[in-house]
């Protein structure tokens, strides 16, 4: 009787499970637990645990890119005296439909995407809201310190009023720009994203919604977009090395005859990167490969249901590198900076009365300080750092940003160039300061 029972209890089951079969074709069904581990590919490339797509998807991070890589040309297009705001406003809400890629124009190959909205409608403007209690140290209205949101929005309308250099020499288009990476792109990457893998954990086995992807796949992902490269940025057979992802930044990996930006194009940070390792003498690592070899890694091990300790070890490598190629390329403008400075002072025919604000003299002097300004901003964009707390710098680097000032400093009126030469010194002395808060040598700080 008890082996009848049994017989029955075992049938039943069957059945159960051949009618649940039946029923759940068109149900995605999470592999919560087990299921067969995936190999570290060479390319950031996730075919779904829920089906038999690629799983990834950042399309909103590949447009605000592109809608900064592309702002500061429309801006200066758009100077004034007496422009007009209203496209460069547009690409910060991205709210125009019609309006074309400006990248793609610069492709020897067909891009696959003509305008913004082919990749999405994402905008910039509620990615700087999210921020709008981090202040630009030293940059204030009426009294009140102002966040990269109202700054930037004041420098376009102020460039389509006045002229892209400010009447204190601020170029508006390179401080706006540089401004972007840091408070949209690098913040919302390491800040925002990568912040939420804690509370993904529970559901990394099951599909976000109707997705095919979970949560914390999704979540690393988009971290992944706003780095900016290519799935194929650290191939051998597309980028040969960090002066091809430096100056090349596309390439036709599926031959088809064109580019979608959504996976063959690099811009922002990762171009960054590739520069910055492209430096004779250096003694810090390659900034290109650690970070995107961690972002494969990490997602590798979400995808395997890995334990939330691993998965935190390449998150850290990612937000602590990137940290150093914002500090790098902050250090890169101050040494043009200064450089600069030295160049005039000592060149024989240097005419310090006319090295003014907006002159043809101050040029390449007021688009470094703009550089340098704008990229050091990005420093207070990273939540897991040392050096900030939401977004208030550490007594250190606080000190940067009042060595650097809010406008570049000049000869004065009379051709007196004593302050000019003792801002170049203040510069120059930024580079043990740089040395300390991220561990650089001093050939990194030279050479950079």
């Amino acid at each position: 009787m008890k082996l009848k029972n049994i017989l029955l209890y075992l049938s039943s089951l069957m059945l159960f499970a051949i009618i649940g079969c039946e029923d759940s074709d068109d149900t995605v069904v999470a592999p919560t637990t087990g299921g067969t581990a995936i190999e570290t590919p060479t390319e950031y490339d996730f075919t779904s645990r829920f089906d038999d797509n690629s799983s990834v998807s950042y399309s909103g991070q590949v447009v605000r890119n592109l809608l900064i890589g592309d702002i500061k040309g429309q801006m200066t297009a758009d100077a004034g005296p007496g422009g007009s705001s209203v496209t460069t406003l547009a690409m910060m809400a991205n709210s125009d439909p019609d309006l074309a890629i400006a990248a793609a124009s610069g492709l020897s190959t067909p891009a696959m995407q003509a305008k913004y909205h082919d990749i999405s409608t994402s905008k910039l403007t509620d990615r700087l809201d999210a921020v709008s209690t981090y202040y630009l140290p030293g940059f204030e209205y009426n009294g009140s310190p102002v966040n990269a949101g109202d700054a930037i929005t004041g420098w376009v309308m102020e460039a389509a009023a006045a002229g892209i250099t400010r009447a204190n020499g601020v170029h508006l288009g390179q401080i706006t720009q540089k401004t972007l990476w840091g408070a949209v792109s690098y913040w919302q990457a390491t800040s925002k994203y990568m912040s939420k893998l804690p509370d993904d954990v529970a559901t990394n086995g099951e599909a976000d919604g109707t997705s095919n992807y979970t949560s914390m796949e999704h979540h690393w992902d988009e971290s992944f977009g706003y780095f900016g490269a290519a799935v194929d940025y650290h191939t051998a057979t597309s980028y040969a090395d960090d002066n091809a992802r430096k100056t090349q930044k596309f390439f036709d990996t599926n031959s088809d005859g064109s580019i979608d930006f959504k996976s063959e194009f690099t811009t922002g940070w990762a171009v960054t990167a590739a520069k910055r390792d492209l430096c004779s003498g250096c003694t810090t690592g390659d900034f290109t490969e650690t970070i995107f070899n961690a972002y494969l890694e990490g997602r590798t091990l979400i995808t395997n249901q890995a334990p939330l300790a691993e998965i935190l070890v390449q998150r850290d490598i990612i937000s602590t590198t990137w940290e150093q190629v914002v500090a790098a390329v902050t250090m890169h403008y101050i040494n043009d900076t200064w450089e600069e400075i030295y160049a005039q002072v000592t060149a024989s025919d240097f005419d310090a009365a006319a090295f003014t604000p907006g002159s043809a003299a101050a040029a390449d002097y007021e688009t470094y300080w703009a550089e340098m300004r704008g990229y050091a901003h990005g420093l207070l964009y990273n939540d897991f750092s040392a050096h900030t707390t939401n977004g208030t710098p550490s007594t250190a680097l606080a000190a940067v940003f009042d060595v650097m000032g809010t406008a570049p400093v000049y000869p004065d009126a009379d051709g007196n160039t004593d302050a000019f030469v003792a801002y170049h010194t203040a510069l120059k002395g930024l580079k043990s300061t740089f040395m300390d808060l991220y561990n650089f040598s001093q050939a990194d700080v030279d050479n950079f």
